[in-house]
């Protein structure tokens, strides 16, 4: 049992309070004397280097190392003249693991309702810094991985924790980090014995930019997707092979991204080059982007972002044309961010008086196609059509009278039969003949045109149906009614919803209890930090969102897998214990509000463009009138000549 206090390096006793977490190297205490600190104490005995190493740490500590890094500020031991038994550190238990700012579900309970996508790109930021406070004072974390990362749920500051296993340089004197994850191992080290590498700000600068890339693509693993290959892409061979699976050359890494998630050409060109440049096959001996570099790129895309027009939660690259979030939730039906006032009230929206102004815009008419038969009705063939003809029809009359000729002069000299059917056979060849000389080629010719005319006289008839009639006018405005109704009728299906949540107390409350388990900290038999990534990539977060189709979706999971994950969520269900006396979850009913407030601000936001929609369309179909009059009556024109060619060559 370990001792209740301590002495620090100047003799003081501290006493262990609180316990705050524990792990298989040692427990984390609050300092009862000094609440802002904690107390690291080990479960056994420190080797000699290990204690050496974390006296030098102490050593080294300044200010911008402890602003940034839960650093050891002091040594405990259990007497004045005994090794080291634990390390004094900041208190940053306020702060959250980073995976909990990954996914919706998780960054909603854990984070403050402000943690959208700009609350996540500065947590990537602070990140970025973190990293190079430490490279700047030329240590190494080695182990990066998002367990030693933890983040503030109001100011997105990041803290770095665990640092007494990272690399440490003293006075030219290395203190090797011996562990490693490998998601976040660069290719060049994995499946490397870390007991004897020095590694480089390089190589944390490879799991620097896999942990920026889950914060800002919601949790995806950028080697985690479907291989096109044959057999299944583990996420380690895929890094060690250099497969990133959103790269812009997916010939060579034969990998397609996993659905519903953003894309490279969704964050900013220069944030999108990093990424590219941190997974390419060059980046050990060219090198990755830097902590600082990141830094500048974080801080660069923050003041590039634009607030959705339908959705206030949404922020997105201000270059889109389109809200990237909303397009999901729309596949998705996940409320991806929730950060927006519910108290909106559509407080000054009158969807009749919207719709009067609607219905106000003039109808442009039906637009029926202009008849044009009186332009073409004395269409006459050209000179070189007609003269075609002319020779072509000439050729068959002088065949027929050779062959006339011919049947009577062997019917002169040969009474029989026999001159006749020669004469006839005379004929027949002459007129294969004819058909095969120039003059039927020029027919075909003009045949060909016709056709082509005709083609071309169809193709703008059906523009006409699609751009000059009042078509599109009509669906707009059935549209904007159909808009209006549903608007009207949001109270009575939020209260449908309600009720029916009131109906579903059990499996609500069965929800709520399984979305507390992290699938992140889980011990899932044969389900490993990797087969984890890949379940984060597809959605699968927490043991709420284990089902079988979901799971038949995710590379790399059989029947097996698929088992031990059902398994581990039926023995989770098996502790549910159902209070019938609680009513619906305020989470659930959030989730309510948020998506009908979702809902009823796009719906107005499209009603009060109406109006001006509308006239823009009659507008287009004016215009197109204009224009498509010209080319129609030049094609019937153009088809009529051609009709009339064909028919006299």
């Amino acid at each position: 049992m370990a001792p209740s206090s301590f002495v620090d390096e100047s003799g003081k006793r501290v006493t262990l309070g609180r316990e705050l977490g524990r792990g298989g190297e040692a427990t984390v205490y609050v300092v009862a004397e000094n609440p802002s600190l904690v107390a690291k104490v080990y479960h056994r005995k420190l080797d000699v280097e290990t204690a050496e190493k974390i006296t030098r740490m102490v050593a080294l500590q300044n200010e911008r190392l402890l602003k940034l890094a839960a650093w050891p500020m002091g040594t405990l031991r259990a007497g004045n003249s005994n090794p080291p038994a634990g390390v004094l550190m900041r208190n940053v238990s306020g702060f959250k693991d980073v995976h909990l700012l990954y996914s919706p579900k998780s960054r909603v309970i854990e984070f403050s309702a402000k943690a959208n996508w700009r609350f996540l790109i500065h947590a990537a930021g602070n990140v970025a810094r973190a990293f190079a406070v430490i490279h700047d004072q030329g240590h190494v974390i080695g182990d990066v991985n998002q367990s030693n990362i933890r983040v503030s749920p109001e100011t997105a500051v990041a803290n770095l924790i665990d640092c007494d296993s990272f690399q440490i340089c003293y006075q030219g004197h290395y203190y090797l980090c011996r562990v490693g994850a490998p998601l976040y191992t660069p290719p060049e080290l994995q499946g490397e014995n870390f007991g004897g590498v020095i590694r480089t700000p390089n190589h944390d600068n490879f799991g620097l930019a896999v942990l920026l890339f889950h914060l800002l693509f919601m949790g995806r693993h950028p080697f985690a997707g479907r291989f096109l290959g044959r057999g299944d892409m583990p996420i380690e061979e895929a890094i060690g092979e250099f497969r990133f699976a959103f790269a812009p050359d997916p010939q060579r890494t034969r990998m397609q991204p996993p659905p519903n998630c953003i894309t490279l050409e969704d964050v900013s060109p220069e944030a999108g080059e990093l990424f590219v440049k941190a997974f390419a096959p060059t980046a050990p001996q060219d090198g990755r982007p830097t902590g600082e570099q990141w830094a500048a790129a974080m801080d660069s895309l923050s003041l590039q972002l634009k607030e959705c027009r339908t959705n206030r939660a949404h922020t997105f690259f201000q270059r889109l044309a389109r809200c990237p979030w909303c397009a999901i939730e729309g596949r998705t039906g996940v409320l991806l961010f929730l950060g927006y006032a519910i108290a909106y009230d559509g407080a000054g929206f009158n969807a009749k008086a919207c719709w009067t102004q609607i219905v106000s815009v003039p109808s442009p008419g039906r637009g029926t196609s202009p008849d044009f038969r009186y332009v073409t009705a004395n269409a006459k063939a050209t000179r070189p059509a007609r003269v075609a003809g002319w020779k072509r029809r000439g050729l068959h009359t002088a065949a027929a009278v050779v062959a006339v000729a011919i049947v009577v002069l062997c019917i002169a000299y040969d009474a029989g039969g026999a001159a006749f059917w020669v004469g006839i056979a005379f004929w027949a060849v002459g007129s294969a003949i004819v058909r095969r000389i120039p003059a039927s080629k020029a027919k075909a010719k003009y045949r060909a045109e016709s056709q082509a005319c005709d083609a071309r006289l169809r193709a703008v008839e059906d523009r006409w149906q699609r751009e000059a009639t009042d078509e599109p006018f009509k669906k707009k405005r059935n549209e904007f009614k159909r808009l209006v109704a549903e608007h009207n009728d949001l109270p009575h299906h939020r209260q449908q919803r309600i009720r029916e949540l009131e109906r579903d107390l059990y499996n609500r409350q069965l929800a709520r209890f399984l979305e507390r388990f992290d699938i992140a900290s889980a011990d899932i038999p044969q389900v490993r930090d990797s087969r984890k990534a890949m379940l984060s990539s597809y959605g699968i977060d927490n043991a709420a969102d284990v089902n079988v189709k979901d799971l038949e979706a995710v590379p790399g999971f059989g029947d097996f897998l698929i088992g031990q994950m059902m398994a581990w969520r039926r023995s989770l269900e098996a502790k549910f214990k159902f209070d019938s006396k609680r009513g619906i979850d305020p989470t659930d009913l959030r989730r309510v509000e948020q998506e009908f407030g979702k809902r009823r601000m796009e719906i107005e936001s499209m009603l009060l463009r109406g109006r001006n929609e509308l006239e823009a369309i009659c507008r287009r179909i004016i215009a197109a009138r204009g224009q498509l009059r010209e080319e129609l009556e030049k094609a019937h024109i153009e088809a009529a000549q051609a009709w009339a060619n064909a028919e006299a060559a």
